[in-house]
C-alpha cells in the first residue's frame, strides 16, 4: 500500500482546512501505513496535531531557492519555477497516492501551482484524488477544465457540483463533506455560558465583503443581535473559526463584542481552539447563525439547527442535499447589508427551532454513511 500524501491544505489556522484534513486522515489511518499532510503552515500545524506535516514549497534558505533565484534570471520557463517551489509536496507525491483536500479550490481564481503541481505528478502516473470538494460551475473551464483532468477520481461533498462534473464527464462519486465525520472534543467554556441557551454567531471578514458597503453589512448584523437580546433569553456566543493574518473572524466579531463590552449575554470565544474543541462547544447550542461552511458542519453534524449566510456553491449545495432546497435555511452573503430582512429571515429560522433540531438528528443518521465504502472507492484508485 501507498502512503497517502494529503496536499493542497492551507493550515490549521482556518479550522476548516483541520478539519477535513483530521477527519480525512482518521478515515485512512487504519488501512494506510503512513499518512503525510503537506502544508503551507507546517511548523503551526504540527504544534496542534500529532500528524505527520510536511512544507509544501521549499524553504525561503535552501539549495532551491538559490536555484529558482539564478534560473529566473536566466529565463526559466515559469512552470519550472513554480515546479521547483513546490518540490517537498511533487517529491513525497511520486511514491503516494495523493488526495487534494482544499475544499473550495476551484470555486474561486485559477490555482497556477497546483495545476503544476498535478501535471509533475500525472507526468509519473501518480494516483490523484480530488477530495472532498466543491466547484464553481462557472469555473468548469479553460485552465480550471484542464486542470480537473488530472485526477483519476472527483469526490464533490454536494450535489450541485456532483452534477456540473458528471455532465462534463469526469470520474465522480459523490458523498459527504468528510469533516462530518469529525468528532467533538470537549472544552472548558467560558465564565457566562448558558448551556442550552446560547446562539451561535459567525461573520467573517471575508462575508462582509461581498456587499457593496460592508459597514452597513456590519450595521445589520449589530441589528441581529439587538433584535435576539431584546426578544429572547438567549445569550449569544461569537466563534472565530479562521484566523489566518489576512483573513480573521476575530477582527469582525471583536468589532461585535466591542459594541457589546461589559454586556454578559454577548460573549467572544477564544480564537486558539481547535477544529474539534469549536465542534463541542458548538454541539451544546440551542442555534447557530453563520457564514463559515465547517461551522455549519459542525452544527449539522451534532443536531443544532443552523443558519447560513452563503457566499458560494459549497453552502447552496449541502444545504440542498441536506434540506432538499435551501429556502429557510440560508441568507445570501451579498444581501447582508439588508437588515429588516436579514432580521426577518433569522426570526422565522430561531422560531422553528425544535422542529430543526429533531429534523437534523433523524436526518444525519442517513446523512452520514458510507464512510468505509468510501474509504475502499479511493484507495482502489491506486491500483495496489
Amino acid at each position: 500500500m501507498k502512503p497517502l500524501l494529503l496536499y493542497n491544505h492551507s493550515g490549521y489556522e482556518n479550522r476548516g482546512c483541520e478539519a477535513i484534513v483530521e477527519s480525512t486522515a482518521a478515515l485512512f489511518e487504519r488501512e494506510c501505513p503512513r499518512i503525510v499532510v503537506a502544508s503551507d503552515t507546517a511548523e503551526y500545524d504540527r504544534q496542534r496535531s500529532g500528524r505527520q506535516f510536511i512544507r509544501s514549497r521549499i524553504s525561503q534558505m535552501s539549495l532551491a531557492r538559490l536555484v529558482n533565484s539564478v534560473a529566473f534570471r536566466l529565463g526559466q520557463p515559469r512552470e519550472d519555477e513554480v515546479a521547483r517551489n513546490y518540490l517537498p509536496v511533487i517529491r513525497q507525491g511520486e511514491k503516494s497516492l495523493c488526495l487534494s483536500v482544499g475544499g473550495d479550490t476551484y470555486c474561486y481564481a485559477y490555482q497556477e501551482h497546483l495545476h503544476v503541481i498535478n501535471k509533475r505528478l500525472k507526468e509519473k502516473r501518480v494516483p490523484l484524488v480530488l477530495w472532498g470538494c466543491s466547484i464553481d460551475p462557472e469555473r468548469v473551464r479553460d485552465e480550471t477544465l484542464h486542470d480537473l483532468e488530472a485526477y483519476d477520481l472527483i469526490v464533490p461533498r454536494e450535489s450541485i457540483s456532483a452534477q456540473v462534473l458528471q455532465e462534463k464527464g469526469f470520474p465522480v462519486v459523490q458523498w459527504i463533506d468528510p469533516a462530518f465525520t469529525l468528532p467533538a472534543h470537549p472544552v472548558r467554556l467560558p465564565e457566562g455560558w448558558r448551556e442550552g441557551h446560547m446562539i451561535g454567531l459567525n461573520i467573517s471578514p471575508l462575508v462582509l465583503e461581498k456587499v457593496a458597503d460592508p459597514e452597513r453589512g456590519m450595521e445589520s448584523v449589530l441589528g441581529l443581535v439587538d433584535e435576539i437580546l431584546a426578544g429572547t433569553e438567549d445569550s449569544i456566543a461569537l466563534i472565530p473559526h479562521v484566523t489566518w493574518d489576512h483573513d480573521n473572524d476575530l477582527s469582525s466579531l471583536g468589532r461585535i463584542a466591542a459594541h457589546y463590552e461589559g454586556n454578559s449575554r454577548v460573549l467572544l470565544l477564544p480564537g486558539t481552539w481547535s477544529a474539534t474543541e469549536y465542534k463541542a462547544a458548538v454541539s451544546g447550542m440551542k442555534a447557530l447563525i453563520t457564514a463559515r461552511t465547517h461551522l455549519s458542519i459542525a452544527a449539522y453534524s451534532t443536531g443544532v439547527p443552523v443558519f447560513v449566510i452563503g457566499y458560494s456553491v459549497k453552502a447552496r449545495g449541502i444545504a440542498r442535499d441536506i434540506y432538499g432546497n435551501e429556502e429557510g435555511h440560508l441568507f445570501a452573503a451579498n444581501r447582508l447589508d439588508e437588515g429588516e430582512k436579514l432580521k426577518a429571515a433569522a426570526a422565522a429560522f430561531l422560531s422553528r427551532c425544535e422542529e430543526e433540531r429533531a429534523f437534523l438528528q433523524t436526518r444525519m443518521k442517513t446523512y452520514i454513511t458510507g464512510e468505509r465504502e468510501m474509504v475502499k472507492r479511493v484507495l482502489a484508485v491506486s491500483g495496489d
